[in-house]
């Protein structure tokens, strides 16, 4: 799931994320640009009953822009990141509830510049085609 508004610069990475790996993961992957509103898609995860949840978001971790890693579950209830309105820590408590046995995860992606505006700083930009790169060899992988 890729999180983000496009018109917040560097906010928008998760949905870059989303936008450049269609076409390279297996088919049995969904791919969901959720926007700024990923409590919208609760339904619909829990539905689909799915192993594996990542979000993929813009986070401020004090790190380089563009840098990404996953944030442990701890560090995010203890800490907000997001720019939404709806912490992600409540999302992903609903969706555990859920869907007992999935693994969800955040996977964030430092940005540089948050402000309105069209266009990711060129540090961002570079870390989402690399977190491509890297999540579609990971997941062709995986794939059955």
């Amino acid at each position: 799931m890729g999180i983000g508004n496009t018109m917040r610069k560097d906010d928008a990475a998760g949905v870059r994320v989303i936008t450049r790996i269609r076409g390279k993961v297996p088919p049995g992957v969904l791919l969901l640009d959720v926007g700024t509103t990923p409590e919208n898609y609760s339904s619909k995860i829990k539905q689909l009953n799915p192993t594996h949840v990542i979000f993929i978001d813009a986070v401020e971790m004090n790190r380089r822009p563009g840098d990404y890693c996953f944030i442990d579950e701890e560090t995010l209830v203890s800490r907000s990141f997001s720019t939404h309105k709806q912490p992600l820590s409540m999302l992903m408590a609903v969706l555990k509830e859920g869907i007992p046995g999935a693994s969800i995860k955040l996977l964030g992606i430092q940005p540089k510049i948050v402000e309105f505006g069209y266009g990711m700083s060129a540090p961002v930009e570079r870390g989402v085609v690399a977190l491509v790169g890297t999540l579609s060899r990971a997941l062709r992988r995986t794939a059955p």
